[in-house]
């Protein structure tokens, strides 16, 4: 049995103004202290306990945390494996974003559960964590940032809370198809989207979503998968192609191409000689 070894990262994403913390600890232990953000935990492997609010709680595998600002908390192992640890800590005007969602921006959340269980969110954690990467388009990260902080509020916060209703908005719905479009090429960005559509970014994502199957990262993945295929099938290299539709890297758009056609770009240019 491999033994953990104990490291941690902590990096922070500009384009979301958001610090995240991937680490492995064992004989790690966070002293009492507090927060002036808030915390999103999410243990991803072993098993770790905390004390807050004058409780002792222990969070398994898939267990997330969810902490308040200038709530006092501690953090250690569980036992002698120690824990594989993932945290986001979204600030009060993130928090101040999602509320616009709800029509209340001026009121920000509280949160009365310190540890919930919910697999679909611990996976938001979890890609979301590998999309903070600078290969992943701004308006991939966005999206799943501003989906995850407005899922949690929803269903965890203490003030029940509704979404208005993503009904049809086919004008709104073409102009953000025929922004994509014209500009695949460029760095595209929710709030850039929203502007033009004349609505909020995460209802923007929901009335897309509704209408076009997909969110607006996926359709802009698709529509630059689409223009590198007939720039393969006219003879440009794979590299060069990467560039002209807008991907960051060649590796990224290797592996993006393969996800979606089914080959690699180069073996998809080769058939087409």
């Amino acid at each position: 049995m491999n033994e953990r070894r104990q490291w941690s990262i902590l990096r922070r994403d500009s384009d979301l103004q958001l610090d995240a913390l991937q680490a492995s600890f064992t004989t790690y232990a966070f002293a009492r202290h507090w927060h002036d953000y808030y915390v999103i935990g999410l243990v991803a492997d072993g098993a770790q306990t905390f004390w807050c609010r004058r409780a002792t709680y222990i969070t398994p595998r898939g267990g997330l945390i969810l902490l308040n600002p200038g709530e006092p908390h501690t953090g250690q192992a569980a036992g002698a494996g120690g824990f594989a640890y993932q945290a986001l800590y979204p600030t009060s005007a993130h928090m101040a974003q999602v509320m616009a969602e709800f029509d209340r921006p001026e009121q920000l959340p509280q949160f009365p559960s310190v540890r919930i269980d919910a697999t679909d969110l611990a996976a938001s954690v979890r890609k979301l964590h590998a999309a903070l990467d600078a290969a992943t388009p701004p308006l991939e990260r966005q999206t799943r940032w501003l989906g995850l902080l407005t899922t949690l509020v929803q269903r965890y916060a203490a003030d029940p809370l509704r979404l208005p209703a993503a009904g049809d908005e086919p004008r709104a719905v073409a102009i953000v198809r025929a922004f994509i479009e014209a500009h695949f090429a460029e760095r595209i960005t929710l709030p850039t989207l929203a502007a033009a559509a004349g609505l909020s970014p995460f209802h923007l994502v929901r009335v897309f979503q509704r209408a076009a199957g997909v969110p607006p990262h996926a359709y802009l993945e698709s529509v630059r998968i689409q223009q590198a295929q007939r720039l393969l099938m006219q003879g440009l290299t794979p590299a060069q192609v990467a560039y002209e539709v807008g991907f960051s890297s060649q590796s990224h758009f290797t592996s993006r191409f393969l996800r979606t056609i089914g080959v690699t770009p180069a073996r998809y240019r080769s058939a087409q000689a």
